[in-house]
């Protein structure tokens, strides 16, 4: 009976929450649009900023943030990658353009939205990053931030994956400063995540994208914790290399920091 009692409560949690996303994107939609076709920018992306955090708001995702956002534009913000949730995580701290993959341009809805957002979609094979770096140039010349996910793919959310330097060639050929930031989720309600239950958080594995974000709606609220470490520059390293090497070592070292503290409490 409790069973069948909570499963009842949780697809009556996912429906609500699917009805309300969706109204809320309903309302938001028109002006993005609008702005959008205007090309007035600056409005455009501060209601693409509302919208991921009432969308996430919706969602469940309780997000607290540690450390400010660098004021200099253009700037880089490279992050860990666990789940399409960062979108809603990172993009209500500021206006911004996300680099999702390509394929992301052919799904339903979704990639025309993405459009709407300005996301640059980048193709991972080396052959076609000068398409996308070329879009890159375009937004960091209008003083843009964009976020960069190194990683290529997303994670478990604890562990990262190598980053992958290619990311941060824009950076070093214009000087640009780059600032690392931390993503962890931490709790499902009150309950901290533990490793049988990362995977309802972090998109791994065969799970498909529908199915594995209705099951994240039928779930209590979700705390999320996010690090902003000082900007880095490239000449404050050798290289490239060494630069990722250095976003990458502080990522990891905030993601282990915020799960720590938060499952010490």
């Amino acid at each position: 009976m409790c069973s069948a009692m909570c499963r009842m409560v949780n697809n009556l949690r996912a429906t609500l929450r699917a009805i309300l996303l969706i109204s809320w994107l309903a309302l938001c939609l028109p002006f993005v649009f609008g702005f959008w076709l205007a090309r007035l920018e600056t409005l455009r992306g501060r209601i693409a900023q509302l919208f991921y955090a009432g969308a996430g708001w919706i969602c469940g995702l309780r997000v607290q943030v540690h450390g400010v956002l660098h004021r200099e534009r253009p700037l880089m913000l490279v992050s860990n990658h666990a789940s399409y949730l960062d979108i809603f995580v990172l993009g209500r701290m500021a206006p911004l353009s996300f680099t999702p993959k390509k394929e992301v341009r052919s799904w339903p809805l979704i990639g025309f939205l993405c459009v709407l957002a300005d996301c640059v979609f980048v193709e991972r094979r080396p052959s076609e990053m000068q398409a996308a770096a070329a879009q890159m140039k375009k937004r960091l010349a209008k003083g843009k931030l964009l976020c960069l996910f190194p990683e290529g793919t997303t994670s478990d959310g604890v562990h990262l994956k190598p980053f992958k330097s290619g990311f941060l060639q824009l950076a070093e050929q214009q000087m640009l400063p780059v600032q690392p930031a931390s993503i962890a989720y931490t709790h499902i309600g009150r309950t901290p995540i533990s490793a049988a239950r990362r995977e309802e958080v972090a998109w791994v594995g065969e799970a498909t994208f529908f199915g594995h974000f209705w099951h994240f709606l039928t779930l209590p609220s979700v705390r999320v914790e996010v690090m902003l470490f000082p900007a880095q520059h490239i000449s404050q390293h050798q290289n490239r290399k060494a630069l990722t090497q250095a976003c990458e070592q502080l990522v990891g070292q905030g993601v282990a920091q915020l799960l720590e503290a938060e499952y010490a409490r």
